[in-house]
C-alpha cells in the first residue's frame, strides 16, 4: 500500500510521501477507503486530499495552485500507474 504514494511523491513535487497516513484513525472510519477495506476486504484503496490554495515545493515556498497545476498532477499520478 505505500508504492504507489512513494512512486507519486517521486514523480512530482506536489505530493508529499511523508504527509501520507496509513492508519486506521477514528476520525476516518467513514472515509471510502476505510469502507471499502473493512465492508469488500479492499486493501489499496486510497484518497488523495488536494489544497485548494496551494502546496509548499521542495525549497520551502508556497506554490499557489491553479487548473494547469492539477491537470499535470492528474497526468504524473496517471504516468506512475502506467510506468511503475
Amino acid at each position: 500500500m505505500r508504492v504507489i504514494p512513494k512512486l507519486l511523491s517521486e514523480h512530482t513535487n506536489m505530493f508529499r510521501y511523508f504527509s501520507c497516513k496509513f492508519r486506521l484513525e477514528p476520525s476516518k472510519m467513514k472515509t471510502a477507503r476505510i469502507v471499502l477495506f473493512k465492508e469488500f476486504g479492499i486493501m489499496n484503496s486510497f484518497t488523495i486530499e488536494a489544497s485548494f490554495h496551494s502546496y509548499i515545493s521542495k525549497d520551502r515556498v508556497n506554490k499557489e495552485f491553479d487548473p494547469q497545476m492539477y491537470q499535470s498532477f492528474g497526468r504524473k499520478l496517471g504516468e506512475t500507474l502506467y510506468k511503475d
